[in-house]
């Protein structure tokens, strides 16, 4: 291992990776697209092998019970929850789904998209206890029921997914073209949104029906047009925070989720130079597709503003969305934001030549989005504190 590779053998995110919940047709799939491996992921390779054919076994007993239900329930408008990692997504996902208006998946669904209407009351009971009490990417708590970013239920429906990056960090021409969604063959594209809209519907008929499905993904930023034509009624929140917290928390996030899940050490510059590119992608790609957003369907917040006011900041989101239910949701997210004052965030420090190295580079997003460069030539170490 060289100085520029760190090693993945530990794990901080229990027994469970992200590609526990792969069924073995996909399984095939991935290891026929040849991801690099070493011994530290000989582990989650094998443990994903053996419960890819649970799943699929499971699969195919949900969709024997359930499919035909599933697929007459009908969908209202969803709600994404849009903004580049780190951003925030997190924080706003978990407010907004105090709404019971809203349905979200939860671990069961983001874990076992495939089987999570059959097998949920069982895993619930016996996951749960193997899971970390908090996120390792951010100290955010982890339980059963708080929502859960959909894109991992989506790369492990299909593969189309940019998340593939986490077992293929070396190999871009992999998943660079499940971003925006544009170079999708038209046999993929249908799979694609079929698999979609499928798992939305999961949601909604295990809530009961008549609720919206509220998503958060990132990868969802890049797929506005995309989105559009399938939900043409859909609302987007798109969330955005001080560039230099983004920078070094989703640096830290990439560590972290890339360690706890890939099948080889990572080469930390490249893993830093892929970042950086996506997040300059990610503010082109939304700011010339927000512009095809109609009117009253798209609304931006700052994070550092919802985080000092956030019943303020979600009240403008449901006026300006025309979203129904606002007084309860401020009632549902007391509890929330009382338990929010004792949380603890990541701490870094920045010096000089790294404020110089993320302003150069994120120049447009200080520009886009109104923040101020640090003082660099006075910059010695400023402590970065980001969730």
């Amino acid at each position: 291992m060289t100085k520029r590779q760190e090693n993945n053998s530990g794990s901080s995110q229990g027994p469970f990776c992200v590609w526990s919940g792969i069924g073995f047709t996909n399984f095939i799939k991935l290891m026929r697209l040849r991801p690099t491996i070493r011994w530290s992921g000989m582990f989650r390779l094998i443990s994903s092998g053996f419960f890819s054919l649970s799943n699929s076994f499971f699969s195919l007993l949900e969709n024997l019970i359930f499919s035909r239900r599933v697929n007459k329930t009908k969908l209202e408008p969803p709600v994404f929850i849009i903004g580049h990692w780190r951003s925030g997504t997190t924080l706003l996902h978990n407010l907004m789904s105090m709404d019971k208006q809203f349905i979200y998946p939860n671990m069961g669904a983001m874990l076992f998209p495939s089987h999570f209407l059959l097998t949920e009351p069982l895993l619930k009971q016996v996951v749960r206890r193997l899971l970390p009490k908090q996120r390792p990417m951010d100290n955010m708590p982890v339980t059963w029921d708080l929502p859960q970013e959909d894109e991992t239920s989506i790369m492990l429906l299909h593969l189309m997914s940019p998340y593939l990056a986490i077992g293929f960090s070396d190999q871009p021409e992999v998943y660079e073209r499940y971003y925006e969604l544009d170079q999708l063959t038209p046999k993929e594209a249908s799979l694609w949104k079929k698999n979609f809209i499928y798992f939305m519907k999961k949601l909604t008929f295990k809530a009961g029906g008549n609720k919206r499905v509220l998503l958060k993904s990132p990868t969802h930023t890049f797929r506005i047009p995309f989105l559009l034509k399938m939900f043409p009624d859909a609302r987007f929140v798109y969330i955005y925070r001080n560039p230099y917290k983004v920078y070094n928390s989703t640096l830290h996030l990439r560590r972290t989720m890339f360690g706890d899940n890939g099948f080889a050490p990572l080469d930390m510059e490249k893993l830093e130079e892929d970042m950086a590119h996506i997040y300059e992608n990610h503010l082109h790609v939304y700011e010339r597709d927000r512009q095809t957003v109609p009117e009253g369907q798209l609304h931006e917040v700052r994070f550092e503003d919802l985080e000092a006011d956030p019943v303020s900041e979600l009240r403008r989101v449901y006026e300006h969305l025309n979203l129904d239910g606002f007084e309860e949701l401020e009632k549902n997210m007391q509890p929330y934001l009382k338990d929010q004052k004792s949380y603890k965030k990541n701490k870094y420090e920045m010096d000089a030549d790294q404020e110089k190295k993320i302003y150069e580079r994120w120049q447009k997003a200080f520009e886009m989005f109104g923040y101020e460069r640090l003082p660099s030539d006075a910059l010695i170490k400023k402590e970065c504190v980001t969730s």
